[in-house]
């Protein structure tokens, strides 16, 4: 489990800030169109799936977005 959460954090360090920036923009507006889908086709299983999926996209959008902007002051105090 320890080796593979230095992976994962070996990765994310070596993603850049606008990469991850620009991967949270994308998944925001993906969440936001599914969010969107029952005003298109309504129906009550689609809201409430849609409000679901699109919510937790949303939410590992912003989290992407925290990481960027923590990984740029980590790197900006680094200098």
């Amino acid at each position: 489990m320890n080796e593979r959460l230095n992976r994962l954090l070996t990765v994310v360090a070596q993603r850049s800030v606008p990469e991850l920036t620009r991967l949270a923009c994308v998944l925001a507006l993906i969440g936001l169109l599914v969010m969107v889908y029952p005003l298109l086709f309504p129906g009550a299983l689609a809201i409430v799936l849609s409000m679901g999926v699109g919510h937790l996209i949303g939410i590992v959008a912003v989290g992407l977005y925290v990481l960027a902007v923590i990984l740029d002051l980590a790197r900006r105090r680094g200098n």
